[in-house]
Parts: C-alpha cells; sequence; structure tokens
C-alpha cells in the first residue's frame, strides 16, 4: 500500500471515528431538546387545539369563527403531532419533521410578508426549536426533499392540490391586508394564509415520498377536509373563509384520491421489489 492510500484510509477511519462520536453525543441531545418542545407546544397551545373539536359543538361561544378555529386547532395539532412522533424511531418519521419544518417555515415568512417582521418574531419561538430538532436529528440528511421516489401522477395530483390551497391563500391575504373586522384583529386570515399554503406544501413534500411519507400525504389531506367540511357545516359569510360547495365538494374528492393514489403507488412499487427479488440469480437458475 502506497503512503498517499494509507494516509487516506487513515483520514477515513478517523473521520467515521469522529462521525460516530458526534451522532452518538447528538441523539441524547435530540431527544431531550424533542421533549422539551413537545411539553411547550402542548402547555402553550392545547387550548387552541382542542378548537378542532369543540368548535363543531352546539352553544360554541365564537359561533362567527368556528371555521377558522377548527382549523387553527386541526393545523397546530397536526403540527405538534409531527414532532410529538419523533420521540419513537425518527429516522422513519423524515416526512413527519418535513411537515412540522415547512409548516414553521411558512407561517414565519408568510407572517413577514402579511404582517411584518415584529410580528413574525413572536413565531420564532415556534420555528427555532423546530429547526434545531432538525439539525439534531439522527436522519437529518434525509430532510433535504430529492426526487429519487417521486411518482409523475402523485406529484402532478399533488400540484393541483397545492394550486387550488395557493388560490384560497390569495384570497386569505387579500382578506387580511384590506378588510377591518374581527377576522383581522384575530390574525384568523393571517393564519389560514400560512396553513391553506402548508397544505399544498404537505402534498408536494409527500408526493416526493421520503421516508414516513404518509405522514405528509395524510396530513395534507386530512387539513384539507376538516377545511371542507367546516366550509359545508358552515356556510355562511360571517365565517370569514369558505371553500364554497362546490369547492368543499371538490377538496374532499381530491383528498381521497390523493390518498388512494399514494397508497396504490406504494403497493405498486413493493410488489415490483418483491418481484426483483424473488427472480433466481444466474448462479442460482443454473
Amino acid at each position: 500500500m502506497s503512503f498517499a492510500r494509507s494516509t487516506r484510509a487513515a483520514g477515513d477511519r478517523v473521520r467515521g471515528t469522529v462521525e460516530d462520536g458526534t451522532h452518538r453525543a447528538r441523539k441524547p441531545v435530540f431527544y431531550l431538546v424533542t421533549v422539551a418542545f413537545v411539553a411547550f407546544l402542548l402547555f402553550a397551545l392545547r387550548e387552541s387545539m382542542v378548537m378542532v373539536g369543540t368548535a363543531w359543538t352546539d352553544g360554541y361561544a365564537f359561533p362567527v369563527h368556528r371555521v377558522h378555529h377548527m382549523m387553527i386547532g386541526g393545523m397546530l395539532t397536526v403540527f405538534a403531532a409531527t414532532v410529538a412522533v419523533q420521540l419513537y424511531r425518527p429516522a422513519k418519521r423524515v416526512g413527519a419533521l418535513q411537515a412540522a419544518i415547512a409548516f414553521a417555515i411558512s407561517a414565519f415568512v408568510l407572517t413577514v410578508v402579511a404582517s411584518g417582521l415584529a410580528a413574525a418574531g413572536e413565531i420564532l419561538v415556534f420555528v427555532i426549536p423546530v429547526l434545531l430538532i432538525a439539525l439534531l436529528h439522527p436522519a437529518r440528511r434525509q430532510l433535504v426533499p430529492t426526487l429519487e421516489r417521486m411518482d409523475a401522477r402523485l406529484i402532478a395530483l399533488a400540484a393541483v392540490g397545492a394550486l387550488g390551497m395557493a388560490t384560497v391563500a390569495v384570497g386569505e391575504y387579500a382578506s387580511h391586508t384590506t378588510l377591518t373586522n374581527e377576522h383581522v384583529a384575530f390574525g384568523h386570515f393571517e393564519f389560514m394564509l400560512f396553513a391553506t399554503v402548508s397544505i399544498g406544501l404537505f402534498a408536494l413534500l409527500g408526493a416526493l415520498r421520503p421516508t414516513g411519507w404518509r405522514a405528509l400525504v395524510y396530513a395534507a389531506a386530512a387539513l384539507a377536509v376538516l377545511f371542507a367540511a367546516g366550509s359545508l357545516a358552515f356556510p355562511g359569510i360571517e365565517q370569514g373563509s369558505s371553500l364554497g360547495t362546490a369547492g368543499a365538494l371538490a377538496t374532499v374528492v381530491w383528498a381521497v384520491a390523493f390518498v388512494g393514489l399514494a397508497e396504490y403507488v406504494d403497493r405498486a412499487d413493493s410488489t415490483e421489489s418483491e418481484s426483483i427479488n424473488a427472480e433466481p440469480t444466474p448462479a442460482e437458475s443454473v
């Protein structure tokens, strides 16, 4: 072995040892930060999260805010859940953390756009921990989206849903910046702005089929159906935001089709992989 080759081999061994040691040191910090952040979310957001259910009840204290409150409750519940699931086999939950990152960043950026940097500063208490968890994550390299497992049919359907939600988001932004009612005062249109954008991002990221893709696909579909159901159940203009009857029904159809296609693609890939693995090698067939 030449001196240069020996040097490279020694360097690779040292680098591998350092990376392994760094990974072992990072793991307990990852769990500590994640546990602390989940506890904070449950404490800070518990009243908001339960609105996903209470907003449907008779005698609700804020009847003109039902649609907004159920969407706030639903989105925050999904956000908390995507962080909490990192505590069990996080390397298998990459898609869930991608959803949390997408929501946190879109909330921050769109709040800057809609209300200014000062208003967005309040969201940093959610953004910074999520990014820290991502940096400490055991599978952090997989958090960067890739096209390796993308399915063209699924990405096309995701794009349809994302485009529809982007159209709604434009309307929410216009309402936030031009109206002066209580929905604006409470920041409801602003929340709906980054909630609808997040649904679209979840769909697009889910269509790339990362490890744990179901968290993204099912979150996008569930939140879309929640918005549609609220629009159908409480169609009054006083609610401030609505998909309308036709839009709500189309959204439900899209959500069902998106989940169905995602599962079909996954099943087809699994069947193909099993067939390839079952084929005998040339040596075996002799």
